[in-house]
């Protein structure tokens, strides 16, 4: 009866969350961390390379204060109502994006709206560490990849067809119409003013809210398990992860690496409006092609780890990472197609960082402390990162000439992440992992295979030739 009753409660929870995730993926894709709308916005209010390095910084500096999710639900049973409260508060905030540039000038109007989507990203991040606990131990770790997995392609069906959807409306209101744009407005017959622009902003945060907010009743439908009070000092809990050697040696590697992605990082999709005229859509295109990179190399990342340890497929991503930045080096507004190729390689690459990072944390925590753990490490990570996108924004180069090209100065900054990102290598290598295979004898694999498949094809051209 209790297993009949468990499987029940097991079935409720995936259908609930995953309703409820939809809401929340189209909240987060028009008005949370990393929305091209948010961006968009930036633009049309006149933001300055320090207002797209702290932008850019907001987000970052909200997955630090994830540590407070575990002191805020440690000493209670349930975890449900907090939630609740949190993502209440958060997701109401998002009107007020819109709303501000209509009521004070846009040079007043910025400094708030990014205080505002601080504000909001906070409260966010914190609810997501909690909720994380409470999934955790809802869903048995058997099944939880399989869980998200699932449940993940439906959210991230319904984050693209809302972005796709209001991008084109903004789109329609813009200046430069993409293709999409102008074809909606040719056949709705909607011309749409470029003066009504901050209009049409106001509605896609106000809606964003609303369905954020709709969301939450659904939320609170799903099962909980009353959890165990946790007694130990929130300092001394905190205090865990770092008198362990080798997390100390995982941190050191992700501070080096976030901190190498960081550089350059508040311009990539300023980079795309100004310098390559990209519309909303052709920027969401962009990013549902890096997706679906990241869909398609999940599993093969996966048996690669399982098969040969994280550090040789963390050392795979490195290289990636620093190829990169490098293409960005050579689009102009007439080749910019070049991008989606770029997009793709980069969705392989961070589904690839994305798993080892993951499983390296929890791979040294401790059972009882992986909240903690996980939470310390995505916070030391997200500060790295906050730094040098700051520093980016605010030190933003001169431009240069590079082998007959001019490089614009966030080109600068593009090819300065590549060579530190390569230069994660070093921390990498202080990381143990039991039984992972050395990257010696993976490349004396590959020689293996390559030249056993140049024999086999070079036969095979001989045999046809004979049969000839």
């Amino acid at each position: 009866m209790k297993k009949g009753r468990r499987g029940s409660e097991l079935r409720d929870t995936f259908r609930i969350s995953t309703r409820e995730g939809v809401y929340a993926q189209v909240f987060a894709s028009l008005a949370g961390a990393g929305s091209v709308f948010i961006t968009r916005l930036a633009v049309m209010m006149g933001a300055t390379p320090a207002h797209f390095g702290v932008l850019s910084a907001i987000g970052q500096f909200s997955q630090a204060l994830q540590p407070l999710g575990v002191a805020i639900t440690r000493r209670r049973i349930v975890r449900k109502p907090v939630i609740l409260a949190f993502a209440a508060v958060a997701r109401s905030m998002a009107p007020l994006l819109g709303l501000i540039p209509l009521l004070l000038p846009y040079r007043t109007a910025l400094p708030l709206v990014l205080a505002i989507y601080a504000a909001y990203s906070a409260v966010l991040a914190v609810c997501t560490n909690m909720w994380t606990g409470w999934i955790a131990d809802m869903v048995p770790r058997g099944i939880r990849g399989r869980f998200f997995a699932q449940r993940n392609q439906v959210l991230m069906i319904a984050g693209v067809l809302a972005s796709f959807l209001f991008g084109a409306l903004v789109d329609l209101y813009s200046e430069e119409k993409g293709w999409l744009a102008g074809s909606l407005s040719g056949l709705l017959g909607i011309r749409g003013d470029p003066s009504s622009l901050p209009w049409v902003f106001l509605g896609v945060f106000a809606l964003a809210g609303a369905i954020g907010l709709a969301g939450l009743p659904v939320l609170k439908r799903q099962p909980e398990r009353p959890k165990e009070r946790e007694e130990e000092p929130f300092l001394s809990m905190l205090a865990k992860p770092f008198r362990d050697r080798n997390f100390r040696h995982l941190s050191l590697f992700g501070v080096w690496w976030m901190m190498a992605v960081g550089i350059g990082a508040p311009f990539w999709q300023p980079f795309m409006i100004q310098r390559l005229h990209m519309d909303l859509v052709q920027m969401l295109v962009y990013g549902t092609v890096s997706t679906v990179g990241a869909q398609l190399a999940i599993r093969p990342w996966g048996r690669f780890i399982d098969r040969h340890g994280n550090k040789p497929a963390m050392r795979l991503a490195l290289l990636m990472g620093s190829v990169n930045p490098l293409m960005w080096l050579v689009l102009t507004p007439e080749n910019y197609w070049f991008i989606f190729l770029e997009a793709l390689l980069s969705g392989v690459m961070w589904s690839c960082a994305g798993i080892v990072t993951a499983n390296m944390v929890l791979a040294v925590a401790p059972d009882s402390y992986r909240q903690m753990y996980s939470g310390v490490f995505n916070a030391l990570s997200s500060i790295a990162m906050m730094t040098t996108m700051l520093l980016s924004g605010f030190f933003l180069p001169d431009g240069m000439m590079l082998l007959g090209r001019y490089l614009y100065p966030e080109q600068v900054l593009f090819l300065v992440t590549a060579f530190a990102r390569l230069s994660a290598e070093i921390p990498l290598a202080w990381v143990h992992e039991h039984d992972s295979t050395p990257m010696s004898v993976l490349v004396r694999r590959f020689n293996a295979y390559a030249k056993v498949g140049i024999t086999g094809a070079l036969m095979l051209v001989v045999r046809r030739r004979k049969t000839r």
